[in-house]
């Protein structure tokens, strides 16, 4: 079994329900696509996070927030999410943490946005995503 699972519903008019599991851990994330679009965010952080970089996104839940850390630990990969019920990224507090490598921390999502791609999802229902990013990242991933 994967340290972490994604499973999502169809978006419908600026929302998105997703279903994180982490090592066990099940967090639920019904996220707005404003004031920014969350998997616009997640590609350009795991992107970075496959280059050696740190990266976040915020997913805003209106009016609570979480936000997920892509952080590099030596080889590896530390994910950390945290959620401010105001969403307030100064008043969050950490719900989740989870280390591994880039294929078992950075994989899974970069499959959510594969799958997130092949339905074409167009407004109102969720915003254009550049999935350019999709072979950037499977480049990335393939070379570490």
């Amino acid at each position: 079994m994967s340290l972490i699972q994604i499973a999502y519903q169809s978006p419908v008019n600026g929302w998105l329900a997703l279903t994180l599991t982490l090592d066990g851990k099940t967090i639920e994330i019904d996220a707005s696509d404003v004031p920014n679009n969350p998997v616009e965010k997640l590609a350009a952080a795991i992107q970075s996070a496959a280059s050696g970089l740190d990266a976040s996104v915020w997913w805003n839940l209106e009016p609570a927030g979480y936000f997920m850390y892509f952080e590099r630990v030596l080889a590896e990969v530390r994910l950390r999410i945290e959620y401010a019920g105001d969403g307030k990224r100064s008043h969050a507090k950490e719900v989740a943490i989870i280390q591994g490598s880039n294929a078992q921390i950075l994989k899974p999502f970069w499959r959510f946005l594969r799958e997130f791609q092949s339905h074409s999802y167009v407004e109102p229902h969720w915003p254009d995503v550049d999935y350019g990013r999709i072979q950037q990242i499977k480049f990335l991933l393939e070379g570490n």
